[in-house]
This record gives C-alpha cells, structure tokens and sequence, in this order.
C-alpha cells in the first residue's frame, strides 16, 4: 500500500541526517517530489509523487483544521 510505503520512507528519513539535509534545502516543490520518489524507491518504499502530494495536502489541512 502506497501510503504505508511513504510512512516507511518518513521513519527512514528520521532516523537518516544525511536525508534530512538532502531534503531540507530544496525550494522547488516539484523538485521535492521527484527526489523523495527517487529515494523512497532506494530505499525499498513505492510510492508516486502523486501519493506524496496527498499526504502532504492532509497534514496541512489538519494542521489547520487544528487551529481553527
């Protein structure tokens, strides 16, 4: 399951420096995408840029949701 496979990949990067820092400096939001696709499937962990898109677009929505 996608979602599963890109909560994988989140523990992996918590638990990595190294991809944090790969991570952390880049700008472009496309960019993002296609670099956390890429290292998720290094790493064993499928998913789309797509899927990640949809879970980043939720944990905004509740962290505003949490605020309101």
């Amino acid at each position: 399951m996608p979602r599963e496979a890109f909560e994988r990949f989140r523990a992996i990067v918590l638990r990595e420096p190294e991809l944090q820092v790969r991570l952390r400096d880049i700008q472009d939001s496309e960019t993002f995408l296609d670099l956390v696709v890429k290292l998720g499937e290094e790493r064993g962990c499928h998913f789309t840029s797509e899927e990640v898109r949809a879970v980043w677009q939720e944990a905004r929505r509740a962290w505003f949701e949490r605020w309101l």
